[in-house]
């Protein structure tokens, strides 16, 4: 197909669909340092600098390929202010320019923050996919998405990303849906059959399943300045435009030693699939009427090239959609069956983080893989919004289990994928990850500690993180919970937030408390103005004012939907730990209730006992002549069975029932004057 690409960057789509055997005929970037590369790689092709200046797509287009901002979607952001931002807003020229020119397909990436809801802007603000796909059915492009994992292709990298494909015509779910890999084990003879002269290698899915496989060379990847999650084992986190020049590796040496190094900018460009030398010409910039000359300082360069990499499509993604779009009707979606009916354009805000049990046929929140069949497309005028386009999102359907490994692909540990010559860190972003280390109690591996030149308190926090939740499930399973169940205030993104916990009492819950925790008190700390609280879902402790904490139960309603927080599973993780020690909690109070009654009961019933004597020894005062009385009597008289038809006669002796007006186990009122009488 000819393709026309929109936001091209370095050109990382571009590369994917060329190596699929697509061809580029006209790209559109406009950053000078993305400019240099794509004139470097891709000569010959016409390029434009402003996409509002492009007035209509060329008529041979037969793909519209856009890797759109991702700046106010991206999670990483704290605001996320969606299509109210001046980047990803930028988006809407990808349809102003479909509605002057119909392409055949449209392929569109972005990071998958583009479901999520934006919940810091007041209102609320939907999900971006959501105005995405409304455009696209107005336009009459059927379409489909579905998150695809770069791990999958046996890159180490957690790189997740959004795909959209859509058409005027066929399905494309065929191109984007069609193809789902579940391993179980077939990649070992995959990679013999491929690489008979190299040892057989699992895929990513296999590689984490246990038993474990330890590679040759065990590296791990540590960003320097992140608090959100920690070290990341065999793979780095996500490169973004931010933290490539931070991320810090790891090799384990063995007997607790380990060995740190920086990311190089060669390694950097073969974990998003470039090869080696693709961002070298973005800087310095040229000069007019001036050779390009290599930068004499590297810094600037690493710092550039690792911003571009961040920003880029990865080339392995965009090549296998790529190859699925050079024949998009070679395989057929087979799980429509399975599809679930939108019950309204946009699923729930109220549904993003509760679960509900009882229909399981609902979607709770913007599906992982979601499509639209536009039945005909032809009926629908571009020209003039009529009523029909507002009813289309009637038919969308999504799957909420779809895998986000589309092939099997062997998997290259980190440590093994490194070939650059290793240079050391940046000292002074070393020395603020220790002393925040420090202060937050983050818990690290052996190796690592001793690589930064930390005191290796692995082994140490590691006992005391054991120590304390073992005693805390003991003290849970035996009956009343110790601590007590809190919101902890604390910062994400220098964002004020507040996290659940338990607060422990330094004098009540002494026994749960390590004595190496209760060796860092203060001495201006005491069990009357702190506590030790502890993270949920987190590794870490802190000794905090008793008055900051807040009561979980009471302030739930308010804190659960913290904007910056709901939508990380970490957070999401540490609710349901904190919901379920409260279940536990108001378990073991009510058991403790029932106890106490039924000992109060008993306490009672033994002091009627002493005042009263035995029941049994309690003269009979019955009249005999109530109609309660007479009913005993004529209950108490036995039916004998037939003797005269024996073999039809019941074996079973009847009692006659109790006389009209009277109740079953109904007392005679005589006896209860005299109990009463005989009591006092």
């Amino acid at each position: 197909m000819k393709v026309i690409s929109l936001f091209s960057g370095i050109g990382g789509l571009d590369l994917g669909l060329e190596q699929a055997g697509h061809e580029v005929i006209l790209q559109v970037e406009n950053d000078p340092h993305c400019l240099q590369v794509l004139q470097r790689h891709f000569p010959g092709r016409e390029i434009r600098q402003d996409v509002a200046e492009l007035a209509e797509l060329p008529a041979e287009a037969e793909l519209l390929a856009a890797g759109f901002p991702c700046e106010d979607v991206s999670t990483m952001n704290p605001n996320r202010p969606g299509l109210q931002g001046n980047r990803t807003a930028l988006c809407s020229h990808i349809f102003r320019l479909l509605r002057k020119t119909r392409v055949p397909w449209v392929l569109l990436e972005n990071v998958p923050g583009l479901q999520m809801w934006h919940l810091a802007v007041d209102p609320p603000q939907k999900p971006v996919i959501a105005h995405i796909v409304h455009e696209l059915e107005s336009l009459g492009y059927s379409w489909a998405h579905r998150t695809i994992s770069l791990s999958a292709f046996g890159l180490p990298q957690r790189r997740h990303r959004v795909f959209i494909v859509a058409t005027l015509h066929g399905d494309p779910r065929d191109v984007l849906l069609s193809t789902e890999s579940i391993c179980k084990g077939q990649c070992i003879d995959l990679s013999k059959a491929d690489c008979k002269e190299k040892s057989p290698a699992e895929c990513y899915e296999c590689f984490n399943t246990p038993p474990h496989v330890i590679p040759k060379i065990s590296v791990s990847c540590v960003d320097l300045a992140e608090k959100r999650y920690g070290p990341v084992a065999h793979e780095i986190c996500t490169l973004t435009a931010s933290n490539g020049r931070r991320l810090c590796m790891v090799e384990d040496l063995g007997d607790g030693k380990g060995h740190a190094f920086r990311l190089e900018i060669e390694d950097a460009e073969r974990l998003n699939g470039f090869p080696v030398g693709w961002t070298e010409s973005c800087f310095p910039l040229k000069r007019p009427g001036r050779p390009w000359m290599r930068a004499v300082d590297s810094h600037p360069s690493y710092v550039k090239r690792m911003e571009l990499l961040g920003r880029a499509v990865s080339v392995p993604q965009a090549r296998w959609i790529g190859q699925r779009l050079m024949s998009p009707y070679e395989i057929k979606f087979s799980r429509e069956s399975e599809g679930i009916n939108f019950s309204e354009p946009v699923p729930g805000l109220s549904n993003i983080t509760r679960e509900d049990s009882e229909i399981k046929a609902k979607l709770r929140a913007w599906p992982l893989a979601a499509w639209n069949i536009i039945s005909s497309p032809e009926n629908i005028n571009l020209s003039s919004k009529h009523d029909g386009v507002a009813s289309l999102w009637r038919s969308r359907r999504g799957l909420n289990r779809m895998s986000d490994t589309p092939e099997i692909c062997p998997f290259i540990p980190l440590g093994e994928f490194l070939f650059s010559p290793r240079r050391e860190i940046d000292s002074d972003k070393l020395s603020r990850f220790k002393l925040r280390a420090e202060e937050n109690n983050i818990e690290l591996a052996p190796f690592i500690s001793a690589a930064f030149g930390m005191q290796s308190h692995g082994k140490r926090r590691g006992r005391q993180s054991k120590q304390v939740k073992t005693k805390l499930d003991t003290e849970q399973a035996g009956g009343e919970c110790a601590g007590e169940l809190v919101w902890i205030p604390t910062k994400v993104s220098k964002i004020d937030c507040f996290w659940p916990g338990i607060a422990l009492h330094l004098d009540r819950d002494r026994d749960v408390i390590p004595s190496y925790a209760i060796e860092k008190i203060k001495p201006d700390q005491s069990s009357s103005s702190h506590r030790m609280v502890v993270y949920f879902a987190e590794e870490s402790y802190e000794w905090m004012r008793s008055d900051r904490t807040l009561p979980f139960r009471e302030h739930f309603d308010e804190f659960e939907m913290q904007p910056l927080l709901v939508s990380r599973a970490k957070y999401q993780r540490a609710v349901e730990m904190a919901l379920e020690w409260q279940r536990s909690q108001d378990g073991a109070v009510e058991k403790l209730n029932d106890i106490q009654l039924h000992e109060a009961r008993a306490k009672e019933v033994e002091k009627l006992h002493q005042k009263i004597g035995n029941l049994s020894d309690t003269p009979n005062v019955s009249c005999g002549t109530c109609i309660i009385c007479q009913s005993r009597k004529s209950d108490s008289d036995v039916t004998p069975s037939s003797k005269r038809h024996t073999l039809r006669a019941s074996t079973r002796q009847r009692r006659a029932c109790p006389l009209k007006g009277v109740r079953a186990g109904q007392n005679c009122p005589q006896l209860r004057v005299s109990l009463s009488l005989y009591i006092l």
